[in-house]
């Protein structure tokens, strides 16, 4: 099935508003999250690519958010990250991957609250910025997330992580970035291939990093 541009971006947004106007009962909420994307939910993971300009470490990014200072998020408060979080009973919006890799206890670095693998200019293709390593793109994220994987069967068991993993949410908001760099002039792609040939593309290479996920 094909889908247009305005279809996709429909989709996404209608999916948000579902999410995030459903309620969720206590025998619902889940134990942990799982985030993937670009700057629509990164809560700082740029800030630990040292050679990135793609950063909101800076005023006034971050005037509304506790403790009024910039965070990595692209927003003057929480981002759509955050307020997931709390619709599905977390007391935060997940941690940032690369934050934690600077922690001494490794082993149990990762909470099992859930991780935040998204990076602001990402695709789900690696464009031009993450090869300059101005962003993380999706491939790489879904990497990121096996060794959270792997660490949580580690603590857990195998049975135990499938379960917890089984009852978590994966946030997945990527794609944005892919088409403005379709239609950037001058785009290779653009030359190459039709808007819906270039969609039906992203959709295919979505669906390859969804099933390594699960």
């Amino acid at each position: 099935m094909a889908y247009s541009v305005s279809q996709m971006t429909f989709f996404f947004f209608f999916s948000l508003l579902l999410l995030i106007s459903f309620s969720f009962s206590e025998a619902q909420k889940v134990p942990a999250m799982y985030v993937f994307g670009d700057s629509l939910v990164d809560v700082g993971n740029n800030n630990y690519l040292k050679i990135s300009l793609v950063k909101a470490d800076f005023p006034h990014n971050g005037v509304d958010f506790p403790g009024k200072k910039s965070t990595g998020r692209f927003s003057n408060g929480k981002n759509a990250a955050d307020f997931i979080a709390e619709k599905v009973g977390l007391v935060t919006s997940p941690p940032p991957y690369l934050s934690l890799l600077s922690k001494s206890d490794k082993g149990n670095a990762f909470p099992i609250t859930g991780v935040s693998f998204a990076s602001a200019g990402a695709g789900i293709f690696n464009g031009r910025d993450e090869l300059l390593r101005q962003s993380i793109p999706l491939t790489e994220q879904v990497e990121h997330y096996t060794k959270v994987y792997e660490n949580l069967v580690q603590k857990l068991g195998s049975a135990a992580a499938q379960d917890h993993l089984s009852k978590s949410l994966f946030t997945v908001v990527i794609g944005s970035n892919d088409v403005l760099g379709f239609f950037n002039p001058g785009s290779d792609q653009a030359k190459k291939t039709t808007p819906q040939q270039f969609i039906d593309i992203m959709i295919l290479a979505l669906k390859i990093a969804l099933k390594v996920i699960n």
